[in-house]
Order: C-alpha cells, then sequence, then structure tokens
C-alpha cells in the first residue's frame, strides 16, 4: 500500500522513507525572502518593520512638496476656517444654551 505524503509532512522521517521528500534546494528556494513577491509582509515581526519603512521611504520620494510660499498659503486658509467654524459653533452654543435655561431644563 503506497502512502500519501502531504507537502507539510515533506520534512519528517516518515517522508523520507516514502521517497517523497522534496531536495533541499527546491524547498530553500521557497523559503528565501528575495523570492516573495515585492510587497509582500515578512513574517517576523522586525521584518515587518524593516518593510514598512523600506516602503514609506519609497513611498515619501514619490510626494509633490508644495512651496514655502504655497503651504504658507494653505496654512492661513485652514487657520481662518478653523475661526470661522469656532465662531459658527460658539454663537449657536450660546443661543441654546439661553434656549435651554429660559425653558429651565438646565
Amino acid at each position: 500500500m503506497a502512502k500519501i505524503v502531504s507537502d507539510k509532512s515533506a520534512g519528517d522521517s516518515s517522508a523520507k522513507s516514502a521517497g517523497t521528500r522534496k531536495s533541499t534546494s527546491s524547498r530553500m528556494a521557497a523559503v528565501r525572502p528575495s523570492s516573495a513577491p515585492k510587497g509582500a509582509v515578512a513574517t517576523k515581526p522586525h521584518g515587518r518593520t524593516r518593510t514598512f519603512f523600506r516602503e514609506v521611504k519609497i513611498e515619501m520620494s514619490k510626494v509633490t512638496w508644495p512651496a514655502r510660499k504655497e503651504l504658507l498659503q494653505a496654512t492661513g486658509v485652514v487657520i481662518i476656517a478653523v475661526i470661522i467654524a469656532g465662531v459658527y459653533i460658539g454663537v449657536f452654543d450660546f443661543i441654546w444654551n439661553v434656549i435651554v435655561r429660559a425653558v429651565g431644563l438646565g
């Protein structure tokens, strides 16, 4: 009776006797990180961290950084928008506060 051996048990002694063990070079090729597709997540935590920072470096090189003048203008627009939104919310908060106190709920 022939014994069927899965790939998982290719390294144990029963697989050696059955003659189904893969050669060392073919198993090593599957284990090497260089044979993994680009962007594949590493299995070890420090490997994933290295991969993350390598990918961050690649993505940061693709960024088009604004000129200083453009950056200051955009920052000014954001600050003004935040001030306007704050005043708007503050006014409505004050109005609702007066209404709630007049009705006696607060």
